[in-house]
C-alpha cells in the first residue's frame, strides 16, 4: 500500500490491511489490477455512479469543455453552458423550482441550503439560527453538516466543535412499536416534532431530512403521509423543509427525485452524487420560488460562493449526465429493475434467519440483519456483522456497503445497495445470487 495517503474513516481506514487496487471500470463493473471482475452494487460509496463507469460520451464532454473554458471570472461574466444547464436542471426538478445554483458536492449543497434558509428568514426581519435534523441521518462531512446530521458514528468524534442543533427521531417503519399502525406512528413522530418547535419556535429556520435515508439506516423510507404532515406543521411556523436529495436524486429511487414519492413536500432541494455520476465533483441547490423571491425583494444577493460555484466545466458535465439519464430512460429503468431486484432480495427473508428487512425504492435498496427475527434484536455492534457480509460479498465479486446504526442509531447492521442506473435484470440476478451465496457462507 502507498505510504502517501492519509488514512481516513472511508479511505484505507485499516492501517494493517492490504487493499486491492482498482484499475478501471466499465458500466456496472469494476476490474482490479489482477483482472478480477466486480459488480459495483453500491455506486462508489455510495449512490454516486448513476450512468455507469467508463462512459465515453461524458469523458468526451469533459475533454471538450476543459479545452474550451473550465472556469471564468464569475464576478464579472455569465456563461451559456451554465445557463443551459440550470434551465435543464430546473425543468427536471419538481414544479415551482425555477432557479438553481451549483457547487462542488453534497456537503456544500447541504450547507448552502441552510444558508439559503437563514437568509430567507433574515430577509423577513427574523434572525433564526437553529436547524431541526433527525437522528439516523447523514448530511455531509463539515462541522455544520455533521451537527445537523444524526449519524452518531460519523459525528461523535467532533461533538466538542458543534453548536448542538435540534434532533428528532427518524421515521423508521420497520422499527416502530409492535401493534402500532402507520398513522399512529406518524402522529407520534409529528407530536415529537411539534414539541421541539414549540420549545424553540422563534429560533428554528429549517427542518432537514433525506427522503430515503442512505448509509446511516440503509435505504429506510418513511410511512406514506409522514412528509406531508411534517411539511404542513413546519410551514405553519414558517419553517422551511430541506430535502437532502444527495443520494436519492436523479432517478436513484425510480423517480426524478426521492421527494417525488411524497408529493414533493419540500421547499429546498440539496443535490449531488448522481448529478454528475462521479465524472466531476458537482452539487447543486434549488428552491421554491417563494423562498428566492423573499431574498430578491431585499435587493441583496445570496451571500455565498466558492471557487467552483457555477463553473462551465461542471455545468457541461452535469448537462451531459442529465441528458444521458433522460435519453436512456434511466429513471424508469431504475424503477423497473429496482422492483425486480427488490422482489428477489425479499426471498432472502425466508431463507436466512438473520435477514430481517428488505426495503427501499428503485435502485436504492437496503437489507437489515438481525440476530432474532421475531424480536428484531440486533447483533452486538462489536461483531460488525454487516462488515463480515461486505467482506464475503467482495470475495464473491460484489462491491457492497455494510454499515451500522439502523437500530436505535447505535446498534443494527445493514447493507446499502445503490448500483448504476444502467443495471439490467441479468445484472440484478447476479447481484441477488452473489448476496445469497455470500450469506450462505457466513
Amino acid at each position: 500500500m502507498s505510504k502517501s495517503v492519509i488514512n481516513s474513516q472511508l479511505i484505507c481506514a485499516d492501517y494493517k490491511k492490504e487493499y486491492p487496487k482498482i484499475l478501471y471500470g466499465k458500466d456496472v463493473f469494476l476490474y482490479d489490477v489482477n483482472g478480477k471482475e466486480y459488480i459495483d452494487t453500491c455506486g462508489c460509496t455510495a449512490a454516486v455512479m448513476s450512468i455507469g463507469h467508463g462512459n465515453e460520451q461524458i469523458a468526451n464532454i469533459l475533454k471538450e469543455q476543459a479545452s474550451k473554458l473550465a472556469v471564468y471570472p464569475t464576478h464579472l461574466f455569465y456563461n451559456d453552458e451554465l445557463d443551459n444547464y440550470l434551465k435543464a436542471l430546473c425543468e427536471f426538478a419538481p414544479e415551482g423550482f425555477n432557479k438553481a445554483w451549483t457547487i462542488s458536492g453534497g456537503t456544500e449543497a447541504v450547507e448552502n441550503s441552510v444558508k439559503l434558509a437563514y437568509q430567507y428568514h433574515r430577509s423577513k426581519g427574523q434572525t433564526r439560527t437553529k436547524v431541526i435534523g433527525r437522528w439516523g441521518s447523514y448530511h455531509g462531512n463539515s462541522i455544520l453538516a455533521l451537527d445537523i446530521g444524526g449519524m452518531k458514528s460519523r459525528r461523535g468524534y467532533y461533538t466538542d466543535l458543534m453548536v448542538d442543533h435540534i434532533h428528532v427521531n427518524a421515521c423508521h417503519p420497520y422499527r416502530k412499536e409492535e401493534g402500532m399502525s402507520d398513522e399512529q406512528y406518524e402522529d407520534m413522530l409529528i407530536s415529537e416534532l411539534q414539541v421541539e418547535i414549540e420549545k424553540n419556535k422563534d429560533d428554528i429556520m429549517c427542518f432537514i431530512a433525506e427522503p430515503f435515508v442512505g448509509s446511516a439506516l440503509g435505504a429506510v423510507g418513511p410511512t406514506k403521509n409522514y412528509f406531508e404532515k411534517v411539511h404542513k406543521l413546519c410551514r405553519s411556523h414558517d419553517i422551511l423543509v430541506i430535502a437532502d436529495e444527495v443520494m436519492t436524486g436523479f432517478g436513484r429511487t425510480g423517480e426524478n427525485f426521492g421527494m417525488n414519492h411524497f408529493a414533493n413536500n419540500a421547499d429546498i432541494l440539496a443535490l449531488a452524487k448522481g448529478i454528475s455520476s462521479g465524472y466531476l465533483p458537482l452539487g447543486a441547490i434549488t428552491a421554491r420560488d417563494f423562498v428566492l423571491e423573499a431574498i430578491e425583494n431585499t435587493n441583496l444577493p445570496f451571500f455565498s460562493g466558492q471557487t467552483y460555484s457555477c463553473i462551465p466545466l461542471a455545468a457541461k458535465v452535469g448537462l451531459g449526465v442529465l441528458n444521458y439519464i433522460k435519453d436512456n430512460n434511466l429513471v424508469q429503468n431504475s424503477k423497473t429493475v429496482g422492483n425486480f431486484l427488490k422482489e428477489k432480495l425479499a426471498t432472502l427473508k425466508e431463507e436466512f434467519s438473520f435477514v430481517g428487512d428488505v426495503r427501499g425504492q428503485g435502485l436504492f435498496l437496503g437489507i437489515e440483519f438481525v440476530k432474532n427475527k421475531e424480536t428484531k434484536e440486533s447483533f452486538n455492534p462489536a461483531d460488525k456483522f454487516a462488515k463480515i457480509v461486505e467482506a464475503k460479498c467482495l470475495e464473491n465479486g460484489l462491491v457492497t456497503l455494510g454499515a451500522g446504526g439502523s437500530n436505535n442509531y447505535t446498534a443494527g447492521d445493514h447493507l446499502l445497495l445503490a448500483p448504476p442506473l444502467t443495471l439490467t435484470k441479468d445484472h440484478a440476478t447476479r447481484i441477488y445470487e452473489g448476496i445469497r451465496k455470500s450469506l450462505g457462507q457466513i
